[in-house]
């Protein structure tokens, strides 16, 4: 029976002598493990993949800084910067915004920045939308008085969203077909808008 038992351990290759793995052995596999995890990171690009959460998170102020315009407009039946004998709070001295100007144009008594304190105030926009001072630095606004049509842009960072099919505006929020989002200038044809 013992040698029966001995003869089972030789055959599955069970001997006392094979305790573990040689230096080389796990060097080999260190390396490899390596060569893989390089090869994701160049896959993945990782700074790529910051610029796209920082597009996100713009493009979500932009959204919110429309809407909340939208549901300014619904119970005032003014904008913001409409004159408040009109219904509005005449904020950025009651000059509509342009296309050449961000929201973070000014402070919160003057300027664009006025009107994003204007809609927080009427708790249109939560209070912290204030200090995305960086977000709202990349957001132009566009208002066009005789459709009364507010368009909200942004200059994208990440290449996936220059490729959207949606980036092709001027920063004022008109179609712009040659867009070059090579460069980083203010009116390049480059801009993701929204209305």
């Amino acid at each position: 029976m013992q040698n029966l038992i001995e003869k089972i351990k030789k055959l599955l290759g069970l001997s006392k002598k094979t305790a573990g793995f040689t230096l080389i052995e796990l060097l080999v596999v260190i390396g490899i493990l390596g060569v893989l995890a390089a090869a994701l990171v160049a896959t993945i690009d990782p700074f790529e993949q910051l610029k796209k959460g920082n597009d996100s998170n713009v493009k979500n102020t932009a959204v919110e800084y429309a809407n909340g315009n939208v549901r300014y407009y619904t119970t005032h039946t003014a904008f913001p910067w409409d004159s408040t004998a009109s219904g509005g709070g005449g904020c950025n001295g009651g000059v509509a915004p342009s296309g050449q100007t961000n929201l973070a144009n000014g402070s919160t008594s003057t300027g664009m920045l006025s009107c994003v304190q204007a809609l927080i105030s009427d708790n249109e926009l939560k209070p912290g939308f204030i200090t995305a001072t960086s977000q709202l630095a990349k957001i132009y606004a566009n208002f066009t008085a005789g459709t009364k049509v507010l368009t909200v842009c942004f200059q994208p960072d990440s290449k996936s969203q220059q490729n959207d099919a949606n980036t092709k505006y001027n920063s004022d929020g008109t179609t712009n077909a040659t867009k070059t989002c090579t460069s980083t200038a203010t009116n390049n044809g480059c801009f993701w808008c929204t209305q």
